[in-house]
């Protein structure tokens, strides 16, 4: 009747929020008709929650609670249970599983969707925009960090890829983002300043990926002609006519942490992957840029296990064009060719001839100091990391030698949220979003907020639901999952 009445006067996006508010009001008005049905929690004259502890019904009145829905906040009646020197007990929280605050566990998951998205105060915005609840931005930030309680617990017992959905090689890569903090949290990162020193202000987040990738063998020629030639290498392609197969990673584990030290990260991720490799013949590779301590705390942490490490080319590639912008002009034809030369030497296993190359141009003749520091900085480079060079061998094997997963994990789970105009963060703020960011990109956020949902019911009602019989979701869980 309301359409009718209303079509001929109003535009398609009035009558559209009018039906919405409507619908609105009919959630609201199902959610109290939910209540209603489920009663008040009334199990009887006496409630048993332990062997010795029996609880008295009170009868003199019901005890309401707020429980605000996506809908709006509703008044829910129940039936309180207590004794002298002890808490009272509402049998119907356990029942329905009422979260510890006020905010419903959809809208809860709400607040963090937008929140791990977009700042607390365009969280509230967005939220009191589309379904007109007014809920402060200091709440985003409070239930983010209640949220992630469960992160240790979902990850311990979490069920692993299915073996037939993992590809042939494991890799595992590691790196650092640096997280802008408020300046009572940089003021701890660095003590007394050194003459011309600059206060932090960032704090590194280490992030660690796990995941497999199918083997995918090239040639050097090729790969140097994607990095330095990219237009004639599409060009190429074009020519041959044979459309080569898109290599993706599967079943991909992110993990982001600012509490959390390198070691700590790097053990969760390569704890990840020793549970994965069910099959011991499986190759497990190790792709990084080259911050050394992260080298040597992978190389104590797999000290039991066969591995390969490889030095991320795009890095080497990064270094050659420092030394041929330099020498020869930037993006020049000389330079490219330069850098596309001892770029193939690399890829063909011949990095001695590259170290000779470089001794070379530092003998060519009087050069800028620019020059000289380009040439070194490659050389100390290369023999920094000699032993993770052998791209022949990678290439031969099809092992993957770019670190673009953790690289790209680095941007879109760390820097999108964390970085941007006027944002400081606490540490614990910033660990939460970082987390739940974390469990997002991993494609783990329906399976986490169902465990999260089971294992703070069994935390608040484990007495309870013993009490009226009710099953512990989470201990079912644990079990189901082995």
């Amino acid at each position: 009747k309301y359409i009718a009445a209303s079509a001929q006067d109003m535009e398609a996006y009035e009558i559209e929020k009018e039906i919405f508010k409507r619908v609105m009001k009919i959630g609201l008005t199902a959610m109290k008709g939910y209540f209603a049905v489920k009663g008040t929690g009334d199990v009887g004259e006496n409630l048993k929650i332990e062997t010795e502890v029996i609880l008295i019904k009170d009868k003199r009145k019901l005890y309401e609670r707020d429980y605000f829905s996506i809908f709006g906040k509703v008044k829910v009646p129940r039936t309180c249970y207590r004794k002298e020197e002890h808490e009272g007990i509402m049998p119907l929280d356990a029942m329905v599983n009422f979260p510890e605050r006020c905010y419903s566990y959809l809208l809860q998951e709400l607040m963090d969707l937008c929140s791990i998205q977009e700042s607390f105060e365009e969280s509230s915005e967005t939220l009191q925009k589309t379904l007109g609840l007014d809920i402060k931005k200091s709440r985003f930030e409070t239930i983010g960090r209640e949220s992630i309680d469960s992160y240790e617990a979902f990850y311990q017992n979490k069920e692993f890829p299915a073996s037939e959905s993992e590809e042939e090689i494991h890799v595992v890569g590691f790196d650092g983002k640096g997280v802008p903090v408020i300046k009572s949290e940089a003021a701890k990162l660095q003590g007394r300043l050194g003459k011309g020193e600059k206060r932090q202000k960032k704090k590194e987040a280490i992030v660690g990926v796990s995941y497999t990738t199918k083997q995918n063998k090239r040639t050097p020629e090729e790969i140097a002609l994607n990095l330095i030639y990219p237009e004639k290498a599409k060009s190429d392609d074009k020519k041959d006519g044979d459309q080569k197969p898109v290599i993706r990673a599967q079943n991909i584990r992110r993990m982001a942490s600012l509490e959390r030290s390198k070691q700590e990260v790097m053990q969760e991720i390569i704890e990840d992957k020793r549970k994965r490799i069910q099959d011991n013949n499986k190759k497990l590779v190790v792709v990084m840029d080259g911050a050394l301590c992260l080298w040597n705390l992978v190389s104590l942490l797999l000290v039991d296990l066969k591995w390969v490490g490889i030095l991320d080319i795009i890095h080497v590639s990064e270094y050659l064009w420092n030394v041929g912008n330099a020498m020869y002009g930037e993006k020049t034809v000389e330079a490219k060719k330069w850098v596309y030369d001892n770029l193939l030497l690399i890829l063909k296993g011949n990095v001695y001839r590259v170290f000779l190359n470089l001794d070379k141009l530092l003998l060519s003749g009087k050069l800028k100091n620019s020059q000289i520091k380009a040439i070194r900085d490659a050389t100390i480079y290369f023999e920094n990391h000699y032993q993770w060079m052998r791209y022949d061998e990678y290439l031969r094997e099809g092992y993957p030698i770019g670190s673009g997963v953790v690289e790209s994990t680095c941007s879109h789970t760390v820097k999108d949220r964390m970085e941007g105009t006027g944002r400081r963060w606490s540490i614990d703020g910033a660990e939460s979003i970082l987390l739940l960011r974390s469990v997002y990109t991993s494609g783990d956020w329906d399976e986490y907020w169902k465990t999260h949902r089971s294992l703070i019911k069994s935390q608040l009602y484990k007495n309870v639901l013993d009490g009226i019989q009710y099953a512990d979701d989470y201990n079912l869980l644990k079990v189901a999952n082995g």
